[in-house]
């Protein structure tokens, strides 16, 4: 072809050579489309409708002011109990009974109103429910709200609510009609802006939680603390509380009677036969309601804010303030209906789990070798330190208080003792406990229990009965035999094991906070037998013992001292990565020194 030609061509055909050759190429398969889109269209244009066809048009949805008569039901909810929210749900009821008296073919059927509650969930809401109920019922044809949020404000709830109602009975359909926003849910060009309204109620009620932690937070923080009322206490403006005396007559026999040995059940009764008022004027006692007199530290004078925090106000989750949010406790924050002291003797005999029929006896030793030693039952509840250093230190004077501290601190080598030096500067004197063995007496020691081994019955001259001593300034415990009619007494059964074993949740509790100790290592002491007054005697001290850890899987168990640690990591005897990094830290904290320098 000549070059006039081909310009022709290409000139009549609208392409260059370029696109021509950008084209893709021709396939048999591009056949086989072409035909059947060709078939497909033939085939539609053949279609006819045949002549005795009947049409049967869609019925129109009905609009929210038709003709029809309608039973109406009226919804409203409040969040609160105040005074403003009482009076707005009253005028809702009020105007809606006279609107819909004024719509000529709208008959009203009931009106339903939760008082006081959240419209986050549909869970607490029983009128709400109830309400749901009577529509599947076919008791309503319409149902009118203020607004979306008043209905609810979980989109959730919004729109599986809705479709329940317009799907439940697709012959008559329960619409509902927002009259803020002006929607109408059988309205079927409305569904998009129901949900983007439903947004809007969830996300403003997320809001106003987490502007009200961010109030609470304020308030805590500048000492303003949110108070309320309590039986036999009235707080004030100025943040204080004023004894209601009436009122408290009914808390000091709760703490009184729990002190002297009465349980929660027979309080309860007691409080009830007498008609003596709750808070709200109920003279019908429960074990639980004398259980929240005697948990609560406003009765003895002190203030703990946000014990507890909501984290998930859809649901109404709460769980305990244990550092998830800002919290705050006062001790001494206003008078008290009751003492400290009597609050907690009454914790204590109420946590304390009786044995062979008796009350637990609480008692220090006043004078002798064993002056200031506490008379303990290990398996006990509720104790803490403050009750244990509280009970010891009242047999010492002052100036025996300071050189028994001085004494402890020299046992715990917080201190050096006044001899400077015997010229054995240069030598480490290891403790007893790293010599220990089966034939040793051995206290093991767990955040959850206590275990004794056969040879401290055996040094004990094989006693039935054994009992506690505990000294917690010197921070050192005892083991003496004892008889079945001392009350703390503990039975050393010899029918399955020789050793002893015992369930100390609280009183191990109680040592694992004030010596720091991890809780997920037990610790194991040696015991020294001595012979006061004629009996025998084991001492544990805190002070010397050994770590087991108990989540570690190498063969080693036992923990040595930290010269003895680095001297074994430095020979590569011990693998660093054996340890967990938690055990460096507290190593460090309680020994000053890192066993890995």
């Amino acid at each position: 072809m000549s070059e006039e030609k081909k310009s022709e061509t290409e000139v009549v055909s609208g392409e260059t050579t370029e696109e021509v050759e950008r084209r893709p190429a021709w396939r048999p398969q591009d056949a086989d489309r072409e035909y059947f889109r060709y078939e497909t269209k033939k085939r539609i244009q053949q279609y006819s409708v045949p002549p005795q066809t009947i049409f049967r048009p869609a019925t129109p949805t009905p609009p929210i002011r038709d003709e029809e008569h309608k039973r109406v039901a009226v919804y409203a909810r409040v969040s609160t109990k105040s005074k403003e929210q009482v009076s707005s749900i009253e005028n809702q009821t009020k105007y809606y009974t006279e609107k819909i008296a004024r719509t000529p073919n709208w008959e009203l059927a009931e009106i339903y109103s939760d008082e006081g509650k959240s419209g986050t969930s549909k869970k607490w809401r029983p009128d709400f429910k109830r309400m749901l109920a009577d529509a599947a019922k076919k008791k309503m044809d319409l149902i009118v709200c203020a607004s979306v949020s008043r209905f609810a404000r979980n989109i959730s709830d919004l729109i599986e609510e809705v479709r329940k109602l317009r799907t439940t009975n697709p012959s008559n359909p329960v619409g509902v009609y927002f009259e803020t926003e002006d929607l109408y849910t059988l309205d079927p060009n409305i569904n998009e802006r129901l949900q983007m309204q439903g947004l809007f109620a969830e996300w403003e009620s997320g809001n106003k939680s987490r502007r009200m932690i961010l109030s609470y937070d304020q308030r805590i923080c500048t000492g303003q603390f949110p108070l309320s009322d309590l039986l036999g206490l009235r707080h004030t403006i100025e943040g204080g509380f004023i004894i209601e005396e009436d009122e408290a007559i009914t808390v000091k026999y709760v703490f009184i009677a729990t002190a002297c040995g009465h349980t929660a059940e027979e309080i309860a009764e007691v409080l009830t036969e007498k008609q003596r008022p709750t808070l709200r004027g109920r003279t019908d006692w429960t074990p639980q309601m004398v259980k929240a007199i005697m948990e609560n530290e406003r009765r003895w004078g002190d203030l703990e804010v946000r014990k507890r925090v909501v984290i998930d106000y859809k649901e109404k989750v709460t769980a305990k303030n244990d550092g998830i949010r800002e919290g705050a406790y006062i001790p001494g924050y206003h008078t008290g209906i009751v003492t400290p002291e009597l609050a907690r003797a009454a914790h204590m005999m109420r946590a304390s789990r009786y044995k062979f029929g008796s009350v637990p006896d609480v008692y220090v030793i006043n004078e002798g070798a064993l002056k200031g030693f506490v008379s303990i039952s290990p398996t006990w509840s509720g104790i803490d330190n403050q009750a244990f250093q509280d009970i010891s230190r009242q047999v010492y004077e002052e100036e025996e208080i300071e050189a028994l501290q001085r004494e402890a601190n020299i046992l715990s080598g917080k201190e050096h003792s006044n001899v400077l030096s015997m010229t054995l500067n240069d030598y480490r004197v290891a403790p007893g406990v790293m010599f220990m063995t089966r034939s040793d007496p051995q206290l093991t020691f767990s955040n959850r229990s206590l275990r004794l081994n056969g040879v401290c019955r055996q040094k004990l001259g094989e006693q039935k009965y054994v009992e506690f001593l505990y000294h917690p300034v010197l921070e050192v415990i005892a083991v003496r035999s004892s008889y079945a009619t001392n009350p703390n007494a503990v039975p050393w059964d010899d029918s399955k094991s020789s050793a002893l074993q015992l369930c100390t949740s609280a009183f191990s509790g109680a040592i694992y906070d004030k010596l720091d100790w991890m809780k997920k290592y037990k610790f194991r002491f040696r015991g020294i037998t001595r012979v006061r007054d004629g009996e025998k005697i084991l001492f544990f001290s805190w002070t010397s013992h050994r770590s087991l850890l108990v989540k570690i899987k190498n063969p080693w168990m036992l923990l040595i001292p930290a010269t003895q640690l680095q001297s074994l990591f430095r020979t590569r005897k011990v693998k660093t990565k054996s340890l967990p990094e938690k055990y460096l830290q507290w190593h460090i904290r309680k020994i000053g020194v890192s066993i890995l320098a």
